[in-house]
């Protein structure tokens, strides 16, 4: 227990001094608590950049430096001062260093850059920077000399310095940021798009150049582009929120051919799928489609549209397996949904093949108290009437029928010529 509560009276004592603004300095102890060793020093250390703490963590650097004398905790705590944007103690670190004949190594160079960036230093930190490219020219170090011009606003130099660059290692990296000089600086959108789409269709798509792109399509509202970039993000990595853009955008383009294969491949979204096979009239393939929505959700919806799937297609539809698989499978529907849909359809199923026809109309009679305006459910309820022989009772609702549907339709047809020819029958 003693030591529990020492630990956090020694780290108060150490860090009091550090600030959270332009300067992160520590205060020295008088009396170094031996008993906390390298690995412990390391685990606060650690504890404190995850907490988002630099100044805390430079402190532990600094006294695990200054124990150690090991070089890996000096590059740490300026790491953590950067990290804190403590870039005045950046630059005092450095200069000291530099004060005592000692030679900055390119990181550390760079964050001398950097900071003398943030501190609006342009001259020093240029001259910094080309004597960096001129020690080493290297991407990296032609990177942050086009920072330092672009910070000067000179996007020429900034640009033509980020082409050398490019030219080293054809690096994504250092494209991404041209572009982005080109699209934003010099104001040419579809010139910065011509170079990502030339480097990715010689070097392959990547995300971050793929999500440029559909960064710049997107602000030139241009849906097409936006398509081509997306479909490759979503090969690149495939999600939820891709495959919902992606939809949408073949939707908006009208492109249903390539929407219905990528719903095949990727069965992103079956629903959607199932409505486009049934606006197709594709029948073989929405039963399937249905059938896997039912065992996936349960939802009798699903076995409904697959029984009238069934029935649609079937090229004998009085086939005797058939109608006692869509009547069932509808009468299920129907004992749970009460919809006039499914209703009127099990209901006519049932009178059109005999199979109770007195059953079938009480089918259609529910459906006609949602609907009671329906031509179609009506036609029914008419041709129920019809098979139990009511040929007056059917002749009066085929007539509201032909006012509804006109008389044009092939069925509305053959049930008044049937109707007709019964009642002149019962003349």
């Amino acid at each position: 227990m003693y030591k529990l509560l020492l630990l956090p009276l020694f780290a108060f004592i150490l860090f009091s001094g550090c600030s959270t603004h332009s300067e992160a300095t520590t205060v020295a102890l008088e009396k170094e608590p031996m008993y906390v060793d390298e690995n412990t020093l390391i685990l606060f250390a650690l504890d404190a950049q995850n907490r988002n703490k630099s100044a805390e963590a430079v402190g532990y650097y600094d006294l695990l430096y200054k124990r150690t004398k090991d070089p890996v905790y000096e590059e740490h705590a300026l790491s953590a001062l950067m990290k804190g944007g403590y870039y005045n103690d950046v630059i005092k670190r450095l200069e000291a260093k530099r004060a005592g004949k000692n030679t900055l190594n390119e990181q550390e160079v760079r964050y001398l850059i950097v900071a003398l960036l943030a501190k609006k230093e342009m001259t020093l930190a240029q001259t910094e920077a080309t004597a960096l490219v001129v020690k080493n020219p290297s991407e990296q170090n032609y990177m942050i000399l086009a920072e330092v011009y672009r910070a000067q606003q000179d996007y020429i130099k900034a640009l033509a310095t980020l082409e050398t660059a490019y030219k080293l290692n054809y690096s994504e990296d250092v494209l991404d940021k041209i572009a982005v000089i080109i699209y934003a600086n010099m104001n040419a959108p579809y010139q910065a798009i011509a170079r990502l789409e030339t480097h990715s269709k010689n070097f392959g798509y990547s995300l971050l150049l793929t999500k440029r792109l559909i960064a710049f399509y997107s602000d030139q509202r241009d849906e097409e582009g936006l398509l081509k970039s997306y479909e490759h993000l979503y090969a690149l990595q495939p999600s939820k929120e891709s495959a919902d853009i992606l939809i949408q955008l073949y939707w908006n383009t009208k492109n249903i051919t390539e929407l219905t294969r990528f719903l095949e491949k990727t069965k992103s979204n079956d629903e959607l799928l199932l409505k486009i096979y049934s606006a197709d009239k594709n029948f073989a393939k929405a039963i399937i489609v249905a059938k896997r929505l039912y065992a996936e959700t349960g939802d009798l919806d699903y076995l409904g549209q697959k029984a009238i799937f069934e029935y649609e297609s079937a090229k004998n539809r009085s086939d005797k397996a058939l109608l006692d698989s869509v009547i069932s499978d509808l009468t299920k529907v129907v004992e749970v949904k009460e919809e006039g849909y499914y209703l009127n359809y099990l209901g006519y199923c049932m009178i059109e093949h005999d199979r109770n026809v007195s059953k079938g109309i009480e089918y259609v009679k529910r459906a006609l108290i949602i609907e009671p305006d329906s031509g179609y459910f009506i036609d029914s309820l008419a041709w129920g009437y019809y098979k139990e022989g009511k040929c007056k009772e059917a002749d009066v609702l085929m007539k509201q029928v032909v006012e509804l549907l006109g008389a044009d339709d092939p069925e509305v047809k053959a049930h008044v010529k049937a109707i007709n020819s019964c009642l002149k029958r019962k003349k």
